[in-house]
């Protein structure tokens, strides 16, 4: 049983339009999915030398900083304390964080190599799973 279909069937046994309506009163999750998109043109620019940007890994390793993650280590906590699916968002949310910020690291190291490795491989992967989470999620919450 993949993400969306486990997700979709316990937060439809569990969460009713009060709830949903809640939830996107909170967190717009489009925003959320654009923004984490946008997080991959960001890092490109930033390792092709187009940035402008000062980019601390410090602050990007933080997953509870960005919008996203204050709604996941707050108010959704309560909404999906017992949804096994939107603890592995968290992880997956967390560990995004963890790779955007090693790329960030390494570039500033002057190892574009590494940067570039990690970027095209462990940042692409995590960065879409949590994109795919994100718009399965949006789509239980506007339905």
């Amino acid at each position: 049983m993949g993400l969306l279909s486990s997700m979709a069937a316990l937060f439809h046994t569990h969460i009713d339009e009060v709830k949903k309506d809640l939830i996107r009163d909170e967190i717009d999750l489009t925003e959320a999915v654009e923004a984490h998109i946008g997080w991959k043109l960001r890092l490109q620019s930033y390792l092709d030398g187009k940035s402008a940007e000062k980019l601390d890994p410090m602050v990007i390793c933080r997953d509870d900083q960005c919008k996203l993650g204050k709604w996941i280590h707050g108010p959704a906590m309560n909404h999906f304390h017992a949804f096994e699916p939107f603890h592995e968002l968290r992880a997956d949310h967390a560990q995004f964080h963890y790779v955007a910020a090693n790329v960030v690291k390494n570039a500033q190291a002057n190892d574009r190599a590494a940067a570039e490795e990690i970027f095209k491989g462990e940042y692409q992967k995590i960065s879409h799973k949590v994109v795919i989470a994100l718009t399965e999620l949006n789509s239980l919450v506007s339905q």
